[in-house]
């Protein structure tokens, strides 16, 4: 079976015969839907790009073979709507998906570049008396690249006037990916040129436009208060949060299990529910697309692969600059807990590292977090976040070593690392203590700094150890709930247990790390590792004052 990543054409994924999910009732919904602009949101790789280009190949008229894409799949069950709507209008189709470069000229060179492509393909225009000569003028300098920025602004909304003159029916307009060139440029900090220059395109297409049929873009985010649809007429937005249009963006549970079946991976649906399952629109419970394929196509093999398909730099910059309150929200997400916080349909990226909500809202839309619930308490909507599946966790785990990266050289790291695997408590308080110093500030270290933080600051530290063991955090064991546990994934290394406490004044340290080291022996946290025949335990309290800790160790043989 052929199957399709990375391909999110519509037609060269129908005739190149691969293994698909039939989402095509989607176009008769998007038909069926009264407004006359309709936002998508959805996380990057959920199907957006193909879904528009599907609409794109039904709708489009003058296109041969168009009919034949669609033969065997659902939409072509309904022949009245078929003959009604298939190859009956004109579109217009952009996308913005590739713009991500580090400057603004260059960014604009790109639109500007995608906006020459869309003229060329509507070259037609330009044979008899459809233009008048100033109009052809204005399509020829666009074609020579010889375009001023107002005309750029004015291409789509003009180009739709034209293509209306035509052939006497307002176009269809999609926008794909429109708010990628948006976030980049909040990225690389040129935010508030491409903001203006995306609010003219939008502006002029969109409001107001007597040459428009229907407009259909997608997105990862909605983009309020800079007034990219200020005034647009008849927009519904349709986010996570709404259950509309929820089946056609990632697979659902049945259509992972035909896949499945088709394909014959050697793969439980269980561990892929795990691994890529999550996601929650309604009633609709979706896997990541991406990930699905990608994993089918690798015979089976459970790895993080949607994480790779683009930058996690925007998340990655927000936690770094993130204060130390939210950074203990996400220490309770990393131990696999829920949380509830204040989220917004809108989203302002001037607002995300002020307002809290703003934050949780871009990682909720941008897919690293999931809905479990939600309700308006007055005019804040606050929603249960949880992380998840399994692969998101690994881009949590990568932002939190990150962190690190520009103050722990790489060889100082590994010695770290090679510290607590061997047992080494000097060396391993050694390296402790050097990165507080180094790090202090960032974490917002001193006598008031909650536990949590330091178990976040820890937790962060030790992704490198992953290759050897299994790393639990603040789960059920004996009698409580231990800190950090380090399973080794060889049994004839020994286990590794952390209790972690805080203290108020410095002359407290030793006895607070021996609480936690009692701790771990009055509670009975070392029957996990009994569970995981572990001979040995290592275990080790540590107690922290500000940018002061102390430890002590303790070899406890498990009998």
């Amino acid at each position: 079976m052929k199957l399709p990543v990375g391909i999110d054409d519509f037609k060269e994924l129908i005739d190149g015969n691969y293994l698909l999910a039939d989402k095509s009732l989607f176009i008769k919904d998007v038909i069926k839907d009264s407004a006359k602009v309709i936002l998508l949101t959805r996380p990057r790789r959920f199907g957006k790009t193909l879904n528009l280009s599907m609409l794109y190949y039904f709708l489009r008229q003058n296109h041969d073979g168009g009919e034949n894409l669609f033969k065997d799949l659902n939409i072509s069950k309904d022949v009245e709507f078929c003959s009604k709507h298939q190859q009956q209008y004109p579109v217009i189709f952009i996308t913005f998906k590739d713009i991500k470069q580090p400057t603004y000229d260059k960014s604009y060179a790109r639109i500007e570049e995608l906006i020459r492509k869309l003229y060329a393909e509507h070259r037609y225009l330009l044979e008899g008396d459809v233009l008048a000569q100033d109009e052809k003028n204005f399509f020829m300098d666009l074609l020579n690249k010889k375009a001023q920025e107002s005309d750029i602004e004015a291409a789509i909304e003009n180009l739709s006037a034209y293509i209306h003159r035509k052939f006497d029916k307002p176009p269809i307009i999609l926008i794909d990916e429109y708010d990628t060139p948006i976030q980049e440029a909040y990225v690389k900090d040129y935010y508030q040129d491409m903001i203006d220059l995306m609010r003219s395109i939008f502006g002029r297409a969109l409001k107001g436009n007597l040459s428009l049929k229907k407009a259909v873009i997608t997105g990862i985010t909605r983009i309020s208060q800079e007034s990219l649809f200020s005034g647009v007429n008849n927009l519904e937005v349709y986010s996570l949060l709404r259950e509309d249009y929820g089946q056609y963006f990632g697979f659902t549970e049945s259509e992972v299990s035909q896949l499945l079946t088709q394909t014959e991976a050697n793969v439980t649906l269980a561990s892929i529910k795990e691994w890529y399952n999550g996601y929650q629109v309604g009633k609709h419970v979706l896997y990541n697309p991406w990930s699905i394929i990608s994993c089918l196509k690798n015979h089976g093999k459970l790895q993080p692969y949607w994480i790779n398909t683009a930058s996690n730099e925007p998340i990655a910059k927000l936690l770094k600059n993130t204060k130390a309150s939210t950074k203990r929200q996400f220490e309770e997400l990393l131990q696999g807990k829920t949380i509830e916080r204040p989220i917004s349909e809108n989203l302002v990226f001037a607002d995300i590292e002020n307002r809290e909500a703003a934050l949780w809202s871009l990682l909720l839309y941008a897919g690293y977090l999931k809905v479990i619930s939600s309700e308006l308490h007055g005019f804040e909507l606050i929603a249960e976040l949880a992380i998840p599946n399994k692969e998101v966790g690994f881009v949590y785990d990568r932002i939190i070593a990150g962190w690190f990266d520009f103050v722990i050289s790489r060889d100082s790291y590994m010695s770290f690392v090679r510290s607590l695997i061997k047992v080494d408590v000097h060396a391993f308080k050694r390296y402790l203590s050097d990165y507080i110093m180094q790090r202090g500030s960032y974490f917002d270290f001193n006598t008031n700094t909650a536990e949590q933080v330091f178990h976040v600051f820890i937790l962060g530290l030790v992704v490198g150890l992953r290759d050897y063991y299994y790393i639990r955090s603040n789960q059920e064991s004996g009698l409580g709930r231990f800190d950090v546990i380090f399973i080794p994934k060889k049994n004839q290394k020994r286990g590794i247990l952390l209790e972690l406490k805080t203290c108020a004044t410095a002359d407290l340290l030793s006895d607070k790390a021996q609480e936690a080291l009692d701790q771990i022996k009055d509670k009975k946290y070392i029957s996990t590792f009994k569970q995981n025949n572990v001979e040995t335990v290592s275990a080790i309290g540590l107690a922290f004052c500000g940018k002061q800790l102390e430890l002590i160790h303790e070899k406890i043989n498990i009998t």
